[in-house]
């Protein structure tokens, strides 16, 4: 009898326990989301900054990572023509708006892949994997590539 009441206690423990580490789960895989769409906005912002400068260098990195955004948003490719954009504005352009932006999107990407990490740490727990907590939701992948606009000394 006691061993019975004892095994029942643990069992609501753990599914108290699953039920909070679900519900942090669903609220990180949801930050992720929102951060992502932020992120795609200052990567917006940033393509309509270069649209106003009458550099055709400029234009055509900036029309071509537009171009891979919308076909595949975050693929291989696409981070690819971003980080060469950065390299082309590194190159030629120096104001104040584009520097704005570009503080902008580094912090966006930030905020990004700390979610993304926090999110697959939690994902990570053996209490996640074995109860499949996280659902159907697909694991976030790390964005990266180079937004550092100002040439560090």
């Amino acid at each position: 009898m006691n061993l019975l009441i004892l095994l029942l206690i643990s069992a609501i423990i753990v599914l108290i326990f699953a039920s909070q580490v679900a519900g942090r789960l669903d609220r990180l895989h949801r930050r992720v989301s929102s951060v992502r769409s932020t992120l795609w906005r200052r990567c917006n912002e940033r393509y309509e900054i270069v649209h106003k400068i009458p550099n055709i260098d400029v234009q055509n990195a900036a029309d071509k990572a537009k171009r891979l955004a919308d076909q595949e948003m975050f693929s291989d490719e696409h981070l690819y023509a971003e980080s060469e954009l950065t390299r082309i504005l590194k190159m030629h352009i120096n104001t104040l708006d584009m520097q704005s932006a570009q503080i902008r999107l580094q912090d966006a990407r930030r905020m990004y892949n700390e979610a993304v990490r926090a999110t697959l740490y939690l994902r990570s727990w053996r209490i996640s994997r074995w109860l499949r907590l996280s659902g159907r939701a697909i694991a976030p992948k790390y964005v990266d590539f180079d937004d550092s606009y100002l040439n560090e000394n």
